[in-house]
């Protein structure tokens, strides 16, 4: 196992193709780290410049303390696994978990002994003797990733590994995964665009966005705490909801005040003040003052059913635009503020044309600045 740094990494294609501008990131040693992203914003990029597969055009990246720009990858100690397996079709499973091991001229007992032992490590002893394309889609991720295993490496590299399965198969290869990971503690970097790959399986998540790193932390952190809106819509299905809001005062407690009415029908708006218990006054560093307007960040399931609560949180009447039932829960699509937003109701919920009260759990709520998109205050 081993630690890793990255230092102010930049990559420049050409003279002004600037797609990552000073990543800093530290992982520690047995740590799994996620890069979460959507499509061009620089991940896979910097996954290929871990590996050594890409050139370092400013920054460093450090293994165990040592400096590794300059490694070619088969120096690097890391072992990578595909999005597309890269598995050599002529070969059996065997060959291909022992091809390192053959290029490395390591004995054929040591090469058999590691076979059989990745093998059990991933269920996959019964198919040895198969090539690739007698495989199914989650039997080949899984010679893919016992062909890594079998290096034995200090560092895993996985580049959106589970793209190309279907979804019940990438619930089951994630869990695999996860569990893999807790058994062997090998350091992972993990590159994904799929927040929920993201939340289930990170020790560490970095959101990125146009080559910047928008923030690095826990799930729990990235979840609960969004640095910025683009994180806030991003992590999270459905996402968290941006109402915007005027902030008010009502017998010294802070308020948002939100227009409430049909997305179809806007003769039907009308204003409501929903307190926000969850903020200190006080905080004059952080709490905007009042006629202020700022974006209110809720999750899904912090805008539920009044029962659900058991008594807390403060109440909200909705209309009901839509209702979607999805077997575990019921979603509930309104609009506040005049922008869509999506609440998490009970299984089975019955909604009609009704307005239905919602409890609204402003603890958990998050205020942004509107033009800078950025966080400005927490409840917790």
């Amino acid at each position: 196992m081993a630690s890793l740094g990255i230092h102010n990494i930049r990559k420049t294609f050409g003279k002004n193709i600037e797609v990552l501008k000073g990543i800093n990131l530290d992982i520690a040693d047995g740590e799994f780290l996620i890069l979460v992203g959507g499509s061009g914003c620089g991940k896979s990029t910097l996954l290929n410049m871990i590996a050594g597969l890409e050139t370092v055009t400013e920054g460093d990246i450090v293994m165990d303390g040592k400096r590794v720009n300059d490694l070619p990858p088969k120096d690097r100690d890391i072992a990578m696994v595909f999005q597309s397996y890269a598995l050599y079709p002529s070969m059996s499973v065997r060959d291909n978990i022992a091809f390192g091991l053959s290029l490395r001229k390591v004995p054929q007992v040591e090469q058999n002994a590691t076979i059989a032992r990745v093998a059990k490590l991933l269920q996959i002893e019964a198919l040895l003797d198969r090539k690739p394309a007698q495989l199914s889609g989650g039997q080949r991720q899984r010679v893919a990733m016992g062909r890594a295993l079998a290096r034995e490496p200090k560092i895993f590299l996985f580049d959106e590994p589970l793209s190309n399965l279907d979804a019940k198969l990438r619930v089951e290869m994630r869990s695999e995964i996860k569990l893999l990971h807790k058994r062997l503690g090998i350091t992972t970097v993990y590159v994904t665009h799929d927040q929920i790959e993201a939340m289930t399986l990170g020790d560490k998540i970095a959101v990125m966005k146009d080559g910047v790193v928008q923030q690095f932390g826990t799930p729990d952190e990235i979840y609960n705490r969004p640095v910025n809106t683009f994180v806030a819509s991003f992590m999270g299905s459905p996402p968290m909801n941006l109402i915007p809001v005027t902030l008010a005062v009502n017998d010294g407690v802070l308020c948002a005040e939100l227009s409430v009415g049909r997305a179809v029908d806007e003769s039907t708006t009308q204003v409501a003040r929903l307190p926000l218990l969850g903020f200190n006054l006080s905080d004059l560093a952080t709490i905007p003052e009042a006629g202020t307007s700022v974006l209110l960040g809720l999750r899904p399931e912090h805008m539920t059913d009044a029962g659900r609560m058991q008594g807390r949180g403060s109440r909200l009447t909705v209309p009901v635009d839509l209702a979607e039932s999805t077997g575990a829960d019921t979603l509930l699509f309104t609009t506040l503020g005049g922008a869509r937003c999506v609440c998490r109701l009970h299984p089975g919920a019955a909604l009609g044309g009704e307005d239905v009260e919602l409890a609204v759990d402003v603890a958990a709520a998050v205020l942004f600045d509107p033009e800078s998109q950025q966080a400005i205050a927490f409840a917790r």
